[in-house]
Order: C-alpha cells, then sequence, then structure tokens
C-alpha cells in the first residue's frame, strides 16, 4: 500500500482560544475596554473633544452588566466588516485619535463578563442588534453572529450593550463594595481628560466625578512646559505635550518633611501622569519608569519632599500604534524606543521643579519667622490651573506651534540668600539602640529633629549657660 498524506485539524476550538482570550484580562479592564470604545465615539460625534451632554451610562449588578451611551454610535457596515470580528482585518484603519488598535477590546471584554450579550447601536444612517450565546461556541468553525438591521427610525445615535449570564467570579466583584469603590476610582482617574471637558459616566445611576489634574500657577511660579513630535517607523508622528508643576496649597496632604517610612499615608497623588490618546496608563508613578533614581543630577529617588510633584504627559496620534503601550493599553511599554525619547524629555522637564522642591524644603526647615520666603510664598498664592490646558492658556499658543516644540523651564522665585548664609549642617551617627531609647524617652522618630533638639541641648549648657 502506498503513502498517501492526509490533512490534520489542528485548528483551536472555540471554547479554548475564548479562554486564551480572556484568561490575562481583568474585569476591571474590560470594563475600561468598553468605556474606550464610547470615548472613542464621543471623539467621532465631536472631534473638538467638547463633550457636553454626551454621557455612559454604566450598570454593574450581580444579575447584569450594562453600559450605554449616547455618542456616534456603530454604523451597519463597521459591524459587519470588522467591529465583531476577533482582530482588525488587513486594510481597515482605526478612527484617528481612537484608543482602540488591535480590533480585540469589545469581544474580549463581552466573553470575559458572561456568556451571552445584546449589542444594539444605532447612527445618524442606520441600526443594528447582534445578540449573541457565546456558550455555542464551542465547536464548529462558524465564527459568525446574527446581525438584525433595523429601517431608519429617526432615534438618537449611541449603543448600548447589555451581557447576561454573567460568570460567577464577575457576579461575586459586582457583588463587592470594594470592587465598585475601586472600579469608581479607575473610571475617575484614566478617564479624567474626557470626564473634565464634559462627558458624563455613571455607575449605577451615580454620577463620577473627574479625578484631580491641577498645577499651582500664577505670575510667580509657572510649571515646566515642553511639547514635541516623535517620529515613528511605521505609525506616523506622535504628538507629546509634557506639564510638570507643583501641586496647589491644601492638595499634598503629607508632611514634606518626614521620612517616608515615617508616613502615616503615603503622598498617593505625587508623581508623574501619562496619558495615550486621552486614556491614562500611568497614574502617580514615582519608579525608574518614569525616571525617579535617573541620577541625583536629573531625578533623584523620590522622598516626600517631592509630595507636591505633579507631572503631566499627553501623548496622540492619529494612528493609536504610535502610541508606546502595551497591547492591553494599560500601561507603557518600557522597552519602546520612542518611550525612551519621550522620557529623555521628561527628565529634561522635571529638572527644575526638583530644584523648585529642594528650594522650598530649604525655606521650610531653615527659615526663621524674620526671614522671608519667597518660594513657599509663591506656592501658597497660587491657583490651580487645569494641566491639560496650561500651554495653551500660558502661552496662547496653536496646536501647530505646539507640535513645533517649545521647552520652557519652571518660573519660580529665587531664593533668600539669608538662609544659606545663616545656617550650617551637621550629620553625625549614633548607635541605633541609643536612638531608640532617647526616640522613645521624647515620644519622637524623627531623627534629624532630634539631632537638632540635642544639639540646643548641648549649645545651652555649654554656651547660653
Amino acid at each position: 500500500m502506498a503513502d498517501a498524506t492526509e490533512m490534520i485539524d489542528g485548528s483551536p476550538t472555540k471554547r479554548f482560544f475564548l479562554e486564551i482570550l480572556t484568561k490575562d484580562i481583568s474585569i476591571t479592564a474590560a470594563i475600561l475596554d468598553l468605556v474606550d470604545n464610547s470615548v472613542d465615539s464621543a471623539k467621532i460625534l465631536r472631534p473638538d473633544e467638547e463633550f457636553q451632554n454626551l454621557r455612559v451610562d454604566i450598570t454593574a449588578t450581580p444579575h447584569e452588566f450594562s453600559i450605554e451611551d449616547n455618542c456616534a454610535g456603530i454604523g451597519v457596515k463597521k459591524a459587519r466588516d470588522y467591529v465583531f470580528r476577533i482582530g482588525r482585518p488587513d486594510g481597515v484603519d482605526p478612527s484617528p485619535e481612537s484608543i482602540g488598535q488591535f480590533g480585540v477590546g469589545m469581544k474580549r471584554a463581552l466573553f470575559k463578563l458572561g456568556e451571552s450579550f445584546v449589542v444594539e447601536s444605532t447612527t445618524a444612517d442606520d441600526s443594528f442588534t447582534v445578540d449573541v450565546n457565546t456558550e455555542p461556541l464551542s465547536d464548529g468553525s462558524d465564527w459568525s453572529f446574527p446581525m438584525t438591521v433595523h429601517a431608519p427610525s429617526g432615534q438618537a445615535s449611541g449603543t448600548t450593550i447589555i451581557v447576561d449570564g454573567l460568570h460567577d467570579g464577575v457576579k461575586d466583584s459586582f457583588a463587592s463594595e470594594s470592587f465598585l469603590k475601586e472600579l469608581a476610582e479607575e473610571l475617575r482617574s484614566r478617564h479624567r481628560l474626557p470626564m473634565g471637558n464634559g462627558l458624563v459616566i455613571t455607575l449605577n445611576g451615580v454620577p463620577l466625578t473627574a479625578a484631580d489634574s491641577m498645577v499651582a500657577t500664577s505670575e510667580l511660579l509657572r510649571p515646566a512646559v515642553n511639547s514635541f513630535s516623535v517620529k515613528t517607523p511605521k505609525a506616523g508622528d506622535l504628538s507629546v505635550r509634557i506639564v510638570v508643576g507643583v501641586a496647589p496649597t491644601g492638595t499634598a496632604g503629607v508632611d514634606e518633611d518626614a521620612e517616608p517610612e515615617e508616613q502615616s499615608r503615603p503622598a498617593a497623588d505625587a508623581g508623574w501622569l501619562v496619558f495615550g490618546n486621552g486614556r491614562l496608563l500611568l497614574a502617580n508613578d514615582k519608579t525608574k519608569l518614569t525616571g525617579w533614581g535617573s541620577g541625583r543630577n536629573k531625578i533623584p529617588q523620590y522622598h516626600n519632599q517631592y509630595a507636591r510633584f505633579r507631572g503631566f504627559v499627553y501623548m496622540t496620534a492619529e494612528n493609536a500604534g504610535a502610541i508606546p503601550w502595551n497591547t492591553m493599553k494599560t500601561t507603557v511599554d518600557p522597552d519602546s524606543p520612542i518611550w525612551h525619547q519621550v522620557l529623555e524629555q521628561m527628565i529634561i522637564s522635571a529638572r527644575s521643579v526638583i530644584n523648585l522642591l529642594n528650594q522650598a524644603k530649604t525655606e521650610r526647615r531653615l527659615a526663621t519667622d524674620d526671614m522671608a520666603t519667597p518660594t513657599l510664598d509663591a506656592i501658597r498664592g497660587a491657583a490651580p490651573v487645569d494641566a491639560n490646558t496650561v500651554i495653551e492658556v500660558e502661552f496662547s499658543m496653536s496646536m501647530d506651534e505646539l507640535r513645533e516644540g517649545i521647552l520652557v523651564g519652571a518660573v519660580y522665585p529665587a531664593e533668600n540668600p539669608e538662609l544659606a548664609a545663616a545656617w550650617k549642617k551637621i550629620q553625625y551617627t549614633v548607635f541605633l539602640e541609643a536612638f531608640d531609647e532617647l526616640a522613645a524617652a521624647l515620644d519622637m522618630n524623627n531623627a534629624a529633629e532630634i539631632g537638632r533638639l540635642s544639639f540646643d541641648a548641648f549649645h545651652s549648657a555649654n554656651v547660653e549657660s
């Protein structure tokens, strides 16, 4: 009998593919992906990003999940050609300055949440309904979904997604008050830009407020600003705007002179916030990923004397592939050469603010009642301004001018020369056991303060007497 060649079916089962697709995405990330789609739809409807009267309503209960918006909607052709495909087909480009890139987010999110879903969407021209039960997808090779195209009805545009048959883990999460609170905080933080432009996002009927993005600004105190573009090999230009300043008075909420280990709570709002096409990728980052610890002459290790540090990076691109984020769009890609170029400019922009905060620390620690404190006075007298508007407001620059690039260091008063002349720094080391005994007796643990008290006592005993 002659040898025969047969073809063996090596394709993955649908159930296996769906489990792999949803394995590494969290429930929160799945919901954020769906909100991203609504935000992209809002940008299509309002390219100027003035989102007043637009809304995204999220319902998350143990019985049902839904998300409804009144944005641009999904056209029948888009739904038919690629919206429900697993991956974006060749030749289909994403919307300009969108968040979505790979054509996976919505489907992955829906499969992550439950066994069945309904998507209803209306545009100015047409509308459709897709009703899918994922259970039958376990077998066979047919990935097609039934879509009902409706006759024009004159209804307002928008999209509604309802997920039924929630997975057990999803039900448990939606029954947890702590989970819902964390989800609300993620939405407030990650979508602060569109919310700041008027988009209303509600969670279980409660409107959310955008997280703070303010920097202190006045004639005496201005943040550092830097705008430039980066050419990417395959995805066009990446536009970058950097704003670095200090938090307005009343927002730091920490003891800026204490050692990090002595803090009752961390300076949670300090650090860098990095956005990609409006989505927050890094929140209050204080690690090497954003340059902290890059060197004394660059950015030092984070310490609570920098609790007022606020850095904002806004990266935008018509082609989302130009943005140096990871595949799930939850952080930046630390190995991206594009990110390395952005990071270099972040460090340059931050240096003057580090100097400002070092100067403020000197005034805070060393100035006596009769000494001038120009830096602290400037911070206290400055008004909060949204960092996203600082460049346009402070420099009255057009978008074309911003793309050409500007670099301006932080503006702040000169230091008081009396401070350097009036003080002498003393450092010494003691046995830990002896220090602990004295700290317990004095009921304090700040080494610098105890050192000052010990010098004062020795001075009093040997000079003043």
